[in-house]
């Protein structure tokens, strides 16, 4: 074997083995989620026959369905507000004078940049100092507030590159057009940004969804999915294989419809440009 064709089955070999690396894991949290649990309502890591019980109890577990239920509310409030916050931070970014943006920028990097540990910290401490003594208890609301504080700054590095690229002059073409900057907002910048919006939005309901380092610190008693996952460690539940699976499946086929969406729609226009040619 040459070191040509060497070289190619190295990178092919590692490739590969990434990818199983990465992928492994989730295949035998699928294939568990079908596994018969313990007396205690842990995962049998010992599969014998498939079987469905972990899918059928799934939403009768009222924990688990508490959690769900404030998780999907969190996402409900906290997604909104983050994304305004962020899209009206990208506009004002993009009119700023290159100083005010490198710095606005600088702030933003280091938001997310910073530890969770340490930013779970400095909002505990906030709250500790401003929210209970006022008499209020850590609970739902400052987790709301929370996950903004975190969840923002991912929106704006998401929306930004798209803002950065859109020109000037479409914004202008609207003013000529007798458009307010209301109506310039709405039918041409959000428009125009909307796939970032969509990416930005995808991420910060994962963020906010996902984490539990922060939550743990300000939720008080409140529980949301990262933190009843979390209280699982000493014993896997088969509810919470059996809700990561069904995460899992659900986000394969939302990326495979996308992918075959993209697929047709190549196929359409090459189609269309070769009609256009002959």
């Amino acid at each position: 074997m040459d070191k040509s064709k060497a070289s190619r089955f190295f990178k092919k070999f590692y490739i590969y083995f990434v990818l199983i690396l990465i992928y492994l894991p989730l295949i035998f949290i699928v294939i568990l989620s079908f596994s018969q649990p313990t007396a205690k309502g842990n995962i049998n890591v010992n599969f014998t026959t498939p079987t469905f019980v972990n899918y059928l109890n799934l939403f009768k577990n009222d924990e688990f369905l508490n959690g769900l239920m404030n998780s999907v509310i969190l996402s409900v409030i906290v997604v909104p507000i983050s994304l305004i916050i962020g899209l009206i931070t990208c506009l004002g970014i993009w009119k700023a004078s290159k100083r005010t943006r490198k710095i606005v920028s600088i702030i933003n990097t280091t938001s997310i940049s910073s530890p969770e540990v340490i930013t779970g910290i400095s909002l505990a401490l906030l709250f500790a100092t401003t929210w209970i003594p006022l008499g209020l208890n850590l609970g739902f609301v400052t987790i709301i507030l929370a996950h903004i504080s975190f969840c923002a700054p991912y929106a704006i590095v998401t929306i930004y590159p798209r803002m950065a690229k859109m020109k000037e002059s479409i914004v202008l073409a609207s003013y000529d057009l007798g458009h307010s900057r209301t109506t310039t907002l709405f039918k041409v910048i959000i428009p125009y940004l909307m796939p970032a919006i969509l990416s930005a939005t995808a991420i910060v309901v994962a963020m906010s969804f996902d984490d539990f380092i922060i939550t743990s610190l300000v939720n008080g008693s409140t529980q949301t999915i990262g933190t009843l996952i979390y209280s699982t460690r000493k014993g896997i539940k088969a509810w919470v294989v059996t809700f990561g699976a069904i995460t899992l499946i659900i986000t394969f086929i939302v990326v495979l419809i996308m992918t075959l969406r993209k697929y047709f729609v190549l196929k359409k226009n090459i189609k269309a440009n070769n009609e256009k040619i002959r």
